[in-house]
């Protein structure tokens, strides 16, 4: 499970899907999904491992982590992001274009500015081998950019994570209370093995373990996911302490798909500055900052961090992939947990 570094085969021409973009005449292929070999561990007594991949997801050098699914029998590559709920794919890679509709057209926003919208749609997915459920998912036809900033990543109809490196996002993280457009993919796996997981996203060698033994997940320290009234189990709260700036609670959202190390989403602005518009910065330097969750505690040193404006009620703490790459996830929707595991106690990003 070394880091794979997807390569544009331009040689197979049967497996690649040429995108004619008017707004630049680029042409963008379409991502060919690496193999999968899953395997048992211990003789699947401890679990099932489930290699995930590095890939270089855009220009400026950004990396994501991938894996490749089976949507309606057809091999597409979905970059993995515990920070959203849900499968959003782009239609064009669908075998098939007359889904069941089974929701209102929707519309995602990202930290980037960057936004994709599309109808939701029942279809059938399948992760390594496994027997094929119906989800709901997203259909995305449309990628652009908000008015606000009509040249952001996706100005010339596509990102990383839509059309460059990937042909969507697998969302496998906790409820969100803004967003209930798609089916959890991982929770709706045959004989509930994804109800229980542990998502490493260290780059060096990323990978998912479905259905994870009591003697993987021991270290891990376990904090409760918020129950909220309608049932959905949503990220736990936790404060992040950011230098002599500001002491800062809300929700906590661990993001594999994080662009940000740190990205803090306020929707009341913070002392020392005036007010903005939505979705716009505050402040964005190199700062120390402290994170706790229930009873676990962590410091980033010289932490990449953005202070953002939020829409009202949005409030939330965002961490980011790079800030990710000593700690592990454990998701528990079982009984409702989320745990935490860090190989060391301090990261000292600058270094």
């Amino acid at each position: 499970m070394s880091v794979h570094f997807f390569r544009r085969m331009a040689g197979f021409a049967g497996a690649l899907i040429v995108l004619a973009l008017t707004a630049c005449s680029t042409p963008i292929s379409t991502p060919v999904p690496p193999e999968t070999k899953a395997s048992l561990i211990n003789g699947g007594r401890d679990g099932l491992l489930v290699p995930l991949y590095a890939e270089r997801s855009d220009t400026r050098g950004r990396t994501s982590i991938g894996l490749p699914v089976q949507m309606d029998g057809k091999a597409v590559y979905l970059m993995l992001d515990t920070g959203t709920r849900g499968v959003r794919v782009l239609s064009s890679v669908l075998p098939r274009s007359n889904y069941p509709s089974t929701g209102q057209r929707t519309t995602l926003v990202f930290a980037t500015d960057a936004q994709v919208s599309g109808a939701t749609v029942t279809l059938p997915l399948s992760i390594t081998g496994t027997k094929p459920v119906d989800i709901a998912a997203q259909a995305v036809d449309q990628v652009s950019c908000l008015k606000s900033n009509k040249r952001c990543v996706a100005q010339d109809g596509y990102t990383g994570e839509f059309g460059w490196a990937f042909s969507g996002i697998l969302g496998v993280g906790a409820d969100e209370p803004r967003d209930a457009c798609c089916t959890q993919p991982l929770r709706a796996l045959p004989g509930n093995i994804g109800q229980r997981y542990i998502v490493r996203s260290n780059l060096n060698r990323p990978f998912l373990v479905l259905s994870p033994s009591n003697e993987l997940t021991k270290d891990f320290t376990i904090v409760p996911l918020t129950n909220a009234k309608d049932g959905s189990e949503q990220w736990p709260t936790g404060c992040v302490q950011i230098g002599n700036k500001m002491r800062f609670c809300a929700p906590v959202v661990f993001s594999t798909g994080g662009t940000d190390m740190i990205r803090v989403e306020t929707d009341k602005a913070p002392d020392w500055e005036g007010d903005t518009d939505e979705h716009k910065t505050f402040a964005q330097g190199n700062y120390n900052v402290v994170l706790g969750v229930g009873n676990w505690a962590h410091r980033f040193n010289d932490a990449q961090t953005v202070i953002a404006k939020a829409a009202p009620g949005a409030n939330r703490i965002v961490v980011g992939l790079m800030s990710l790459q000593n700690i592990d996830l454990l998701f528990d929707f079982a009984h409702g947990q989320l745990g935490l595991r860090a190989s060391r106690d301090i990261e000292r990003m600058g270094s």
